[in-house]
């Protein structure tokens, strides 16, 4: 049976392309991760948020289970899509990106200093709205918690971002960075809060025009050379957000949107990984 994938951007399209053979990565509820050892690309369900490496289809959660698909099932990538032969037996699974709406997820353009202050009061109200716990915590300055209230990582994020902000102020670019991406693989889940985070402060660099930074430069240069230390679905979105490739909701922050849009679309990724990735944005924009 073949199954149409409804939505990809122009960067997992170019994977797709350049891949020959490869197997099922991983299998979740809602994603089913294909690698070919090196790249990785992310079936997921119908109205899922659309991510670098993202190919949506319409399945369902209970679509996507009765495939039967798991982990190691071989994977044959073609031109316009793929096929999955399951290790069970059962007939193939053909996947086809013909007529699959395409989205350009380069984040190409800095905004002017107008924008990108109203750009850091709506990410800031927001967060305000969000109880998804995370690095939203830190960041929620209507209900700032002590420490006595946060969990250990929380704790550990707390004090690295305090110590690169001081250091930042200091104009000690490289120790700031070294400190800043000590986040790297911090927290649980499929993505760790602290590479959402730094997915966002790379984004961030990107909406103020400072890619160019000392900071900034020594943090990609860190970020790059330290992606074997994080889980490999994480470390995909951090190598995507070195080459300026992010989610649409991500992309989306250019046309200023309304606070409420933006809870709603980061808050839809993920448990808190949206809004762990929204306060790296707003950290980056406020402090480089």
């Amino acid at each position: 049976m073949e199954y149409q994938i409804k939505q990809l951007s122009y960067y997992a399209e170019n994977i797709l392309k350049h891949l020959s053979f490869g197997t099922v990565h991983s299998v979740y509820r809602r994603t089913i991760n294909l690698t070919d050892g090196s790249q990785i690309l992310s079936l997921q369900t119908d109205h899922s948020p659309l991510s670098p490496i993202s190919l949506v289809s319409g399945l369902t959660a209970s679509d996507l289970e009765m495939l039967s698909v798991t982990p190691g099932d071989s994977v044959r990538f073609q031109k316009d899509g793929f096929i999955i032969n399951t290790a069970k037996g059962t007939a193939c699974k053909q996947f086809t990106c013909k007529d699959s709406r395409r989205y350009d997820l380069d984040l190409s353009r800095a905004l002017k200093a107008p924008s990108r202050s109203a750009l850091i009061t709506n990410i800031q109200e927001a967060l305000s709205l969000a109880k998804t716990g995370g690095f939203a915590t830190l960041f929620n300055s209507q209900n700032a918690a002590e420490d006595f209230d946060l969990s250990l990582v929380l704790i550990a994020a707390k004090s690295y971002i305090l110590d690169c902000n001081e250091l930042i102020h200091c104009r000690r670019y490289q120790e700031a960075a070294s400190k800043l991406i000590r986040l790297l693989g911090l927290g649980t889940g499929l993505t760790p809060s602290g590479d959402d985070f730094l997915c966002g402060v790379l984004a961030g660099f990107l909406f103020s025009g400072s890619t160019g930074h000392p900071f900034a430069k020594h943090l990609k240069d860190l970020t790059a050379d330290r992606l074997a230390d994080t889980i490999d679905i994480s470390a995909a979105f951090l190598s995507c957000a070195l080459k300026g490739q992010f989610s649409l909701p991500v992309v989306s922050l250019l046309n200023l949107p309304t606070a409420e849009d933006i809870f709603t679309s980061f808050s839809a990724v993920g448990h808190s990984s949206g809004t762990d990735t929204l306060c790296g944005i707003l950290w980056s924009l406020r402090h480089i």
